[in-house]
């Protein structure tokens, strides 16, 4: 149980360490993926097909919490909104 705490801890510990880096580097938005498939950003409430920007995945690892594999992705705008989108389905 011992071994399974810290790896717990590392992968979601690796998961929040990637987006604070994220942030620092400018990715200061939030995006939610909605039900239609289109992306919201949390801090301007704008909605953005998928087609229209552009993703990347940059981490992944089981959150333990969750119980479901967790994956981090940086979302660019084409009008400047930057920002992380944290997901269980990977985009390439």
């Amino acid at each position: 149980m011992k071994n399974r705490t810290a790896l717990t801890k590392r992968l979601n510990v690796s998961i929040t360490k990637k987006v604070i880096e994220l942030q620092e580097k400018g990715y200061d938005c939030d995006f939610l993926l909605l039900a239609n498939g289109s992306l919201l950003c949390m801090q301007s409430n704008r909605n953005y097909p998928l087609n229209t920007v552009s993703i990347k995945q940059m981490e992944h690892g089981y959150d333990f919490f969750s119980h479901s594999y967790k994956h981090v992705h940086t979302i660019e705008t084409g009008n400047g909104e930057r920002g992380v989108l944290l997901t269980e389905k990977a985009f390439h």
